[in-house]
């Protein structure tokens, strides 16, 4: 039975008052989890100076942050289960800004990657307890809230990477802008634990009908779905990350402005379509909002690719943006629906599933460009995207009618 099974006098006044407070608390945490790894991004050229490594010591490391990524996001889930995680969000946030640090103070390739496990182990632990606190938050009110808390996960991005862009023109060292950085947004993250933890949100209590032990988890084939759905989208998002400034510089030989400021559409998008995101659902419903998105990706590739103009170009990111803004926090949310008593559990397993995404992302996408182009490379989300098309019945809410 999870801890947060009851509601001091629900429905009065203070207690709604509590709710809002612990809606704004939650978009402050999803907001520093945003923030936390752009910084660290924003100085990998420095850091990989001082450390000393090469780029495949440095992918090597940066594997290894991904691995660490994956086993805590599936271990942390169950764990989130038998504790309730507005507990556990405060000190992995905490936690994940001074393990900020640690890359700074790395100087070899082993230290680097001991570093970039830490630091991945700590930051998917928030990530999974804030995705799995927002399920239990939003189930009261029967409608989805995740969108827009994602929504803050983009904006605390561009927060991080702008601070990281700052550090670097001051002209500070790593390990002093991740000191700086991370002792600051360790200091924010205590801030709102008060209006997190006194809210105890309402949670239905799932009883065996004959009485006996509750059943070990399984994960079922419908969850296993899910994460495929999941990893093709974070797939698609780190593809867009890592090749659309070069792709725009290979097509159309734009600047290096020219260039960023495609990513930069591409990122404003998504943080426009996540505030909206609740509200499409609502009024699309889930399905409807995760296929016509996956069309959007499909449109906006294709203008993208098939008309290499700077303005195409930039338009045709855009609406890959808008068109993938929805898609992991609606999955989240189906994740969450499939067992409410494990929604930690598979959280959890659709974000590890869905970290392997960049992992194998990068180097089949890197392969095909060096090969082909970076446009052939970027064909590889166009046919994740008609995937996610395809297979977005999967994530239909529970109870609703496939006419629903």
């Amino acid at each position: 039975m999870s801890p947060d099974t009851a509601q001091s006098h629900p429905g009065t006044v203070a207690a709604e008052k509590q709710a809002l407070y612990a809606r704004s608390a939650l978009a402050g945490y999803f907001f520093l989890t945003g923030a936390l790894l752009p910084v660290w991004a924003s100085r990998i050229p420095a850091v990989k100076d001082q450390a000393g490594v090469g780029a495949d010591q440095l992918g090597l490391a940066l594997l290894c942050m991904g691995v660490g990524a994956m086993v805590t996001a599936r271990l942390g889930g169950a764990l989130l289960d038998r504790c309730a995680p507005r507990f556990v969000i405060a000190p992995a946030a905490v936690a994940a800004a001074l393990c900020l640090i640690l890359p700074g103070t790395a100087r070899g390739p082993q230290e680097l990657a001991a570093a970039l496990f830490v630091l991945g182990t700590a930051h998917s632990l928030l990530n999974v307890s804030v995705n799995t606190h927002a399920a239990v938050l939003q189930r009261p009110l029967g409608r989805s809230l995740m969108s827009s808390f994602h929504a803050f996960v983009s904006l605390g991005a561009c927060f991080g990477a702008l601070c990281g862009m700052f550090t670097a023109y001051a002209g500070l060292s790593p390990l002093v802008a991740f000191q700086s950085m991370g002792v600051l947004l360790a200091l924010v993250a205590l801030l709102p634990v008060g209006a997190l933890v006194r809210f105890v949100p309402p949670e239905p209590r799932h009883p065996r009908p004959d009485g006996g032990a509750e059943p070990r988890p399984r994960l079922s084939p419908h969850l296993l779905l899910v994460g495929a759905l999941v990893l093709a989208a974070m797939l698609s998002e780190s593809a867009v990350q890592d090749w659309s400034a070069l792709f725009a510089q290979e097509s159309v030989g734009a600047s290096g402005t020219f260039a960023a400021s495609v990513f930069a559409a591409f990122t404003v998008t998504m943080t426009l379509g996540r505030l909206m995101g609740d509200r499409l659902a609502l009024w699309l419903g889930r399905v409807n909002l995760l296929r016509s998105g996956a069309l959007l990706v499909i449109g906006g590739f294709a203008i993208a690719l098939g008309i290499p103009w700077p303005a195409t170009v930039l338009l045709g990111f855009a609406l890959v943006g808008l068109g993938l803004s929805c898609a992991v926090p609606q999955l989240f949310s189906a994740a969450a629906e499939i067992d409410p008593r494990h929604v930690g559990r598979n959280l959890g397993t659709v974000a590890a599933i869905g970290y392997l995404g960049p992992l194998v992302g990068a180097p089949v996408i890197g392969m095909l460009s060096a090969q082909f182009g970076v446009g052939t490379g970027l064909l590889l989300p166009v046919l994740l995207a008609c995937g996610l098309a395809l297979g977005a019945g999967v994530a239909r809410p529970r109870g609703q009618s496939p006419l629903g």
